[in-house]
């Protein structure tokens, strides 16, 4: 059961400004993560919980690659999705610093 918009507060949809980033950044960095769902009020955010848990998760890690992928990260792509098909998350595991959904997309 989803949570209810107690405040009833319409939430912000599509692409992040860089002031939200930064909010979140700083929040996390002060507070640490504690609960996605109660974490964007805290933080002065107009956006829901999960968009704000995807948005860290796959953008603002400071321990993300960004970028292309290295012809050896290609190939090691290719051999475990022989192996493992469609677990982007069991290929992201060994993969350092990308995430499930980059190698996914």
């Amino acid at each position: 059961m989803r949570a209810p918009n107690s405040d009833q507060i319409p939430l912000k949809k599509g692409t992040w400004s860089p002031e939200e980033d930064h909010k979140l950044i700083a929040y996390i960095n002060r507070y640490g993560i504690w609960n996605w769902t109660q974490m964007p009020k805290a933080a002065g955010l107009s956006r829901s919980g999960k968009s704000c848990r995807l948005r860290w998760i796959n953008y603002l890690r400071s321990n993300i690659r960004h970028g292309n992928f290295t012809k050896q990260e290609e190939e090691t792509i290719i051999n475990l999705h022989e192996m493992l098909g469609n677990g982007w998350s069991a290929i992201a595991a060994r993969l350092p610093g990308r995430t499930d959904n980059e190698i996914k997309n």
